[in-house]
């Protein structure tokens, strides 16, 4: 960091990353507001786990305001002051990495269960998640120690360990769900159709964490210098509590969705196999059973009756297959 300092890459990335992080921070109150408003029937140890996120998360922004505030207005053309680190800042690294474990932690949980209790992929998330923990608090103790920025030098392996952890942790969270949600895919194109729409969600949400976490570490390799990398490192826990908080409030939708009648033509049951090419009676099918004569329509009786039978044992299979994913919570 030379002394010839610029504001817009030292308190311009402070004060972007902080306007974007309270926003994030407004969006977990409004999820997490609407999580407790709605009746669940999950466990009251996971919803006391999911108000501690939100309480570590309003801690987190409080940190947000007071570095701000420090740099822009107590320290407003001080330039000496942009070297020292504030306690805040240095704070946010350990904050930011428990609550990330936390949230990994459930989603190692929920991984375990989908995988009917795959141990080695569930360690090898608990593992990268706990030392992105240990990095980040290890980080932490030992900024406290430095006079200014420019030693941050000194932790540099350390950095590069936490970002490293964090982005591979993330990555490996959404590539199991995906693979595990590929495997619950039943044959039923309504059951099918919702475990894609959570495998692009899954996708989706967790290349934004992933993302953000990359960016950071490229931006502290290629300019460990300035306060970019920490405008994108401001926005890490709370983009991760809001999307796991989104797939926890898409539940109740997702569950209605399932549980809508399905309407089962037997008669494209493929050959040897129980999967259904359509849920729907094709409109050809029904003007050809009002033009069938007598004995063809008993047939046609015969098939509604093995349609009404069928029906729920796709719908209980349907749900069987979700049950992680839009059931009870743990």
């Amino acid at each position: 960091m030379s002394s010839a300092m610029k504001f817009d890459d030292t308190l311009g990335p402070l004060l972007l990353g902080g306007m974007f992080a309270m926003a994030l921070w407004g969006i977990t109150c409004v999820q997490t507001y609407t999580y407790f408003s709605r009746p669940r029937k999950d466990r009251p140890i996971f919803r006391l786990i999911i108000a501690c996120l939100w309480a570590i998360d309003t801690f987190d922004t409080s940190l947000n305001i007071h570095l701000t505030y420090h740099y822009m207005v107590s320290n407003f053309m001080n330039f000496s002051a942009l070297l020292i680190p504030v306690w805040s800042v240095i704070l946010h690294v350990a904050i930011t990495a428990t609550s990330n474990f936390i949230i990994r932690t459930l989603f190692a949980y929920r991984i375990f269960n989908l995988s009917k209790g795959n141990i080695l992929v569930t360690a090898w998330i608990m593992a990268i998640s706990t030392t992105d923990l240990v990095t980040g608090i290890i980080i932490t103790a030992k900024a406290y120690q430095l006079d200014n920025f420019l030693q941050l030098d000194t932790l540099s392996h350390l950095m590069y360990l936490t970002f490293a952890a964090g982005t591979g942790a993330d990555l490996s969270v959404a590539i199991a769900l995906v693979w595990l949600l590929r495997r619950s895919r039943t044959g039923f194109r309504k059951t099918d159709g919702l475990i894609k729409t959570l495998m692009l969600y899954t996708i989706n949400t967790g290349l934004i964490v992933a993302i953000d976490a990359a960016l950071g570490m490229i931006l502290y390799v290629v300019m460990p210098r300035n306060f970019i990398f920490l405008g994108f490192y401001l926005l890490l826990s709370k983009l991760y509590l809001n999307s796991y908080l989104a797939t926890m409030n898409a539940r109740q939708d997702l569950r209605d969705k399932i549980n809508e009648p399905v309407s089962i033509h037997l008669s494209e049951i493929q050959s040897g196999s129980h999967r259904f090419g359509s849920e729907e009676l094709s409109p050809s099918m029904s003007e050809k059973s009002q033009q069938s004569t007598r004995p063809e329509l008993s047939i046609s009786i015969q098939t509604l009756v093995d349609k009404q039978v069928d029906s729920p044992i796709a719908q209980r299979q349907s749900r069987d297959n979700l049950s992680y994913h839009t059931g009870r919570a743990y």
